[in-house]
């Protein structure tokens, strides 16, 4: 329902825009913050239609609104899906026209739901059919490399030692490649007997992590998508600190001896050579996308279910230690690889493969996989689907057997992981400061893997952010769901922690749930705080094949948040899943208020009023009313996420970042006996920062691919001349410490006037979450229908006023509507008279006279009529 604020700002435009007498279409501008001024594509009235309304902005109209780039994946593909629509953003990518395997991913999940609500929610979309989640597979395969030489026709890959580093100045000097330490991936050729690669070109069939979408950095032709990189020094190498590189390095950047690999190792001469780098969860997620679809019964999709279940296949090389080691408390170097007993079957961060370009003449080739496994990487529910529905078409040797046992593990490390609180603490690694080092005395052990509190990353620390939190447990939630509900069952055998499947996950979700939903609290003015970061204290008991209390580890909410509304949406979404596995109706959330929520909260939120904190505590097992509180919850939040950030294009609320003043200040390592230059001049030397490596933020004329838009140069400037204020008053960024540490976040405390920039974001990732969250009530609570909605006429209200010899009709908007007409009365008949996307409509020269005139909706194709002779204007026009 568009509220009456808002058809004022739609008439006020449209007016503006109206010819005397013409009914001519008017298209409001974007609005800048989360103000909507036109009326949904589809209806807000249910979930399904907010679903395919947000969808249409999001996806169908994805390149008109910024989302998505005019490359595509070929014939029946979408556009490639940005990170952000707006560039000025460094988060994992470190510019918003970047994509991601995340981006990919969400793009085949949304895909798979939209098909699910065209064919399954009994309610008519117009213009739209069942088959986008075949379009969305095919541009998500733009993310598999095609440029893989001589990797397939290998009989083994093997991958040289070097260590990991603690700090990035200390690449490539300490711990280069040691050629007397080499390991083979044990798995490879299982895959080259039976699989032929993407488009049957051989190789991978994985997604890279990372891509230049429209080749703003300049390392490929034109404005042609480029596959690029950049983390590659170790855990403090924060996206602030990272040099960007084309996955296929020609040496056409950086120097004609080393290319930009130079800066990495030793080399004096560096071969031209391509390397990747996957992320096992986004896989995971688009395979998770294409089992929902299974259940939901959608068909002609054998194609795609085989596509996933290689995909997953093939994900077994992320099962892998780095190189190939055996999986134990302070493993030492083996030459040559530990077979099987290197698997430690989680999710790792990631597995890695090159090799020399075949314009070389040479043939060698490698991989990696990755001794240290991150609790937000875990993806059970892929590895029960792929154990189901899209066993069949794994065709490697031991693959069934490969996921049972990792389907099992997976679930362990959540019963290990978590805190006696109830949120997830980080992982584990097989190889300490990834050198094989012996582990500190005392530290716990999953299956002779360390403890860590922030796997992979510590600028700023990997398990503070909510995000990871929400994302893992929904993927429990919904396992839950089908595990539970007879949809799906357990025939897997498998036994966590001693415990049935369906035991094991409702341990971890009674608890993980009831911290939340105590946790989170609801304003009286419409509003919501979620916690948003979380700190740890203390460690897990070591695995001993059940599970504890873990009364040794916990957690505390150092921060709470309202604009992060993807992970607002993926915490909704879980507590569906969790309240429908436990058989709550949708009836038995009426008489539940803002303070049947938010009992634990007790915390200073800075400029927060009207919180109602709430009055009921639920426990962490076997509270009947802990399902029916986090179905309300879930409810109340893509609510009031939707009524708050619903803007013209998607949805967005103002944020703020203080970081983005190292933007300005953040020195990047280069070593000081190397010397190049990115692709449009850019110095890569000793001494140079962020922003000097990549010039064309703050001036597109320095962009060698696309160029940087007029709003993202001034954004910089904006951020420039806060920055300098905050300089001015004693500001400064070192550089010496993590964003997370207690120095870091002192230092970037005073940037007060960065902080103060209103940001707006339109996330891709965000606007998946959002749009699943949507869909899953949708699906799950079809009869629910959002709070604080009431419902809106299919017809326009119309106003008239007369004056000599004219008439003007004003009238309301109808949600759902793509067009209006307005008809008169003559011969017994009604006839249009004029029509088009428009409020308002004025007529002069009319003769004096009465007439009856009606105004018309045109919704999904088809003008209503209801009420027409009840509804219609009678018109006096005087002479």
């Amino acid at each position: 329902m568009v509220s009456k604020k808002i058809k004022a700002a739609v008439a006020s435009v449209l007016t503006a825009a109206m010819a005397a007498n013409v009914v001519s279409a008017a298209i409001p501008a974007s609005a800048a913050t989360s103000q909507r001024t036109k009326a949904n594509q589809y209806g807000e009235d249910t979930y399904a239609q907010r679903f395919m309304s947000l969808y249409y902005d999001v996806v169908t109209q994805g390149q008109q609104n910024g989302y998505m780039s005019s490359n595509n994946g070929g014939a029946n593909s979408f556009g490639i899906p940005y990170h952000s629509k707006e560039e000025v953003i460094i988060e994992a990518p470190d510019y918003g026209h970047e994509t991601t395997s995340e981006a990919m991913s969400y793009l085949v999940w949304v895909a798979a739901m939209h098909d699910n609500i065209v064919k399954n929610s009994g309610q008519t979309f117009s213009g739209q059919s069942v088959g986008d989640l075949a379009k969305a597979w095919k541009t998500m395969e733009v993310m598999i490399p095609d440029t893989q030489d001589s990797f397939w026709a290998a009989s083994s890959v093997s991958a040289q030692y070097c260590g990991e580093y603690d700090t990035p100045d200390q690449c490539p000097n300490a711990w280069a490649g040691e050629a007397s330490k080499t390991a083979s991936n044990p798995i490879f050729s299982k895959f080259t007997k039976v699989y032929n690669g993407k488009n049957s070109k051989g190789g991978l069939y994985l997604m890279h992590w990372l891509a230049d979408v429209d080749n703003w950095y300049g390392f490929g032709s034109g404005t042609d998508f480029t596959f690029i990189n950049t983390f590659q020094r170790g855990e403090q190498e924060s996206c602030w600190e990272t040099v960007p590189f084309p996955c296929i390095e020609e040496k056409k950047a950086g120097n004609k001896e080393q290319g930009i690999k130079g800066i990495f190792n030793r080399d004096a001469v560096v071969t031209p050579q391509w390397a990747y780098t996957n992320a096992p969860d986004a896989e995971d997620r688009a395979i998770q996308g294409v089992y929902d679809a299974t259940k939901w019964g959608l068909e002609g999709i054998d194609d795609i279910q085989a596509k996933a279940s290689e995909m997953g296949d093939e994900l077994r090389n992320n099962m892998y230690d780095k190189y190939y080691q055996t999986i134990a408390t302070n493993t030492s170097w083996t030459n040559g690889n530990a077979g099987d007993n290197s698997k430690h079957y989680l999710m790792n961060w990631y597995t890695s493969w090159g090799g020399a370009l075949k314009s070389t003449g040479q043939d060698w080739c490698w991989q990696i996989g990755c001794s240290h496994a991150h609790e937000f990487y875990q993806n059970p529910l892929a590895a029960y689907a792929l154990l189901n529905d899209l066993s069949s078409d794994m065709k490697a040797e031991g693959a069934k057997a490969d996921y049972q046992k990792s389907l099992e593990r997976q679930l362990e490390f959540y019963l290990w992981l978590q805190s006696s609180d109830g949120p997830i603490a980080g992982g584990a690694t097989n190889s300490y400061h990834g050198r094989y080092e012996t582990y500190p005395s005392g530290v716990p052990t999953f299956y002779g893997m360390m403890y860590v509190e922030h796997p992979v990353y510590a600028d700023p620390g990997s398990n503070h952010w909510t995000g990871n939190q929400v994302w893992a447990v929904q993927r429990l939630a919904e396992l839950y769901y089908w595990v539970k509900s007879g949809k799906g069952g357990d025939t897997t055998g498998v036994r966590p922690g001693g415990m049935s499947m369906e035991a094991a996950l409702e341990q971890i979700l009674d608890k993980w749930c009831a911290w939340f939903v105590n946790n989170t609290v609801l304003t009286s003015d419409g509003d919501f705080y979620m916690p948003s970061n979380l700190d740890w204290q203390g460690q897990p008991d070591s695995w001993n094949g059940t599970a504890t209390n873990n009364s040794g580890l916990s957690c505390t909410i150092s921060g709470y948040g309202n604009t992060d509304l993807g992970c607002v949406s993926s915490l909704a979404n879980t507590l569906i899943y969790y309240a429908a596995a436990k058989g709550v109706k949708d009836s038995e959330i009426s008489g539940l208020t803002e303070t049947s929520v938010g009992g634990s909260f007790n915390y200073n939120i800075e400029g927060a009023t009207n919180i109602k904190k709430g009055t009921k505590v639920y426990a962490s097992s076997k509270d009947a009313n802990l399902p029916k509180a986090s179905l309300y919850l879930a409810q109340q939040l893509i609510d009031r996420a939707w009524t708050l950030g619903r803007d013209d294009i998607g949805m967005s609320r103002t944020e703020h970042n203080g970081s983005l003043a190292r933007f300005f200040s953040q020195g990047v390592y280069i070593p000081e006996n190397y010397h190049g230059e990115m692709p449009n001049g850019d110095k890569l030397e000793h001494g140079a920062t962020f922003e000097s490596i990549r010039s064309m933020y703050a001036d597109a004329s320095k962009c060698k691919g696309a160029k940087t838009s007029s709003e993202a140069t001034q954004l910089v400037a904006k951020l420039r001349e806060a920055y300098n204020k905050d300089v001015a008053n004693g500001a400064k960024w070192s550089g010496d410490y993590s964003a997370s540490s207690e120095e870091g976040k002192a230092e970037l405390a005073k940037f007060k006037n960065v902080a103060a920039v209103d940001l707006s974001y339109h996330r891709f990732w965000h606007a998946g979450d959002d749009m699943m969250a949507l869909g899953v009530m949708a699906t799950l609570y079809p009869n629910l229908k959002p709070t604080g909605t009431t419902p809106t006429p299919k017809y326009p209200v119309a106003k008239a006023t007369t004056s000599k010899n004219a008439f003007k009709l004003d009238w309301t908007a109808v949600d759902g509507a793509d067009k209006y007409c307005v008809a008169y009365y003559t011969a017994g008949k009604w006839k249009i008279l004029a029509q088009g996307n428009v409020l308002t409509y004025s007529r002069t020269g009319v003769p004096a006279g009465t007439y009856k005139v009606v105004v018309g909706a045109r919704i999904n194709g088809n003008w209503d009529t209801s009420n027409i002779n009840k509804r219609a204007i009678t018109l006096t026009i005087p002479g």
